[in-house]
């Protein structure tokens, strides 16, 4: 039976998911802030074994980014990395102003675009919105 738990990820759960998946290998301090920084974390376990998780960055008032959507290969199509957009997306939801408009985003891996937009995203770009572009910095 997977459970799921919010916030309190450990670092070698983090990045023992990571090299599972194919992502690329941070430094201890690099994975210490990305979970610490973190609005928040949603982590799926079977047994003591983590299979999924992702988080949810940003200010918390204008934009947010959903960033490490990761699910285990024996573990894609069980609903796991809905259940973890759906709570992401629920709390941006939660900590949106009254009032106001947030931007939610994220980066797709590919292949994986569809996936997103069965969880309600719309794909970049369109008719209104152009590319999404990134830049690494390298030191």
């Amino acid at each position: 039976m997977i459970r799921y738990v919010e916030d309190e990820l450990g670092i070698k759960e983090y990045f023992d998911l990571r090299k599972n998946v194919g992502f690329h290998e941070l430094s201890p301090k690099q994975g210490e802030l990305a979970l610490k920084n973190a609005l928040k974390v949603v982590a799926a376990y079977d047994g003591d074994l983590i299979v999924g998780m992702g988080r949810l960055v940003g200010d918390g008032a204008v934009i947010c980014y959903i960033q490490d959507i990761m699910i285990r290969d024996e573990y894609q199509g069980l609903g796991i990395g809905a259940y973890i957009m759906g709570r992401l997306v629920e709390y941006a939801d939660e900590i949106t102003l009254p009032g106001t408009k947030m931007m939610l985003g994220l980066m797709s891996k590919k292949g994986s675009e569809n996936f997103y937009e069965k969880c309600g995203f719309i794909r970049r770009p369109n008719e209104n919105l152009g590319n999404g572009f990134t830049k690494y910095i390298l030191k």
